[in-house]
């Protein structure tokens, strides 16, 4: 009897060794990253053309990954190109707004992965002016813009502060954006006239930019 009850104990943990090992990779499929989103800082560096009529353009930009290694992003961002006191009570602020969505390879799956990302969209290069002779943070605004496709490519490293539950990462990155023709008013100008009214002048050309990042990712399982 003892012999049969070996005999049986040996089988029972050869035949069940194979079913823990599934369970085990199941967990581990179950806790594979599904994808991610996150927030950065940016700084936009005029390039080409927009080097004369644009400067350094700070913002903010936040994105959605669907997918572990490749997936597709989904970012938009904005950023503010010119913010000026005119004079006699009059500021403008002129801005660009970016809506665009493509593939993103992720490489690695430690602390420390890289990842490369292609996206096409859109771009609204708009401009406000505001009066502070009515008392009030806004006064009368007048908003002029245009509508413009728009590309951009590049990639950059997640560095993992935690990879349980919810993986949190710090994202330094780069890309290249282009913005084709678009219409818009360039830096200094407006022109303020003797009556008190201002003139606004447009350049119409493509706009390209080297756009700077850091922010946070967050991973989804």
């Amino acid at each position: 009897m003892r012999r049969i009850g070996m005999a049986v104990l040996g089988l029972t943990v050869i035949t069940s060794a194979p079913l823990f090992g599934q369970r085990s990779a199941l967990r581990e499929v179950n806790e594979r990253e599904h994808g991610s989103f996150g927030f950065d800082f940016t700084v936009a560096q005029p390039q080409g053309e927009f080097r004369r009529t644009g400067n350094i353009a700070p913002g903010f930009s936040g994105f959605g990954v669907l997918g572990s290694t490749l997936g597709l992003r989904i970012d938009g961002g904005w950023m503010v190109y010119e913010n000026r006191y005119q004079g006699a009570g009059l500021s403008t602020t002129s801005q660009i707004a970016t809506l665009g969505a493509g593939p993103q390879l992720t490489f690695g799956s430690g602390a420390l992965r890289l990842y490369g990302f292609a996206t096409v969209g859109g771009a609204w290069f708009f401009t406000g002016l505001s009066s502070g002779n009515c008392g009030c943070s806004t006064g009368d605004l007048h908003v002029t813009g245009d509508l413009t496709t728009s590309t951009s490519a590049g990639g950059g490293v997640l560095l993992f502060l935690s990879t349980g539950r919810t993986p949190i990462a710090i994202d330094i990155g780069a890309r290249g954006a282009r913005h084709d023709n678009v219409r818009y008013i360039p830096v200094d100008g407006f022109t303020q006239n003797s009556d008190g009214s201002v003139s606004a002048r447009y350049v119409e050309s493509s706009v390209i930019m080297r756009v700077l990042q850091v922010g946070v990712s967050v991973g989804l399982r």
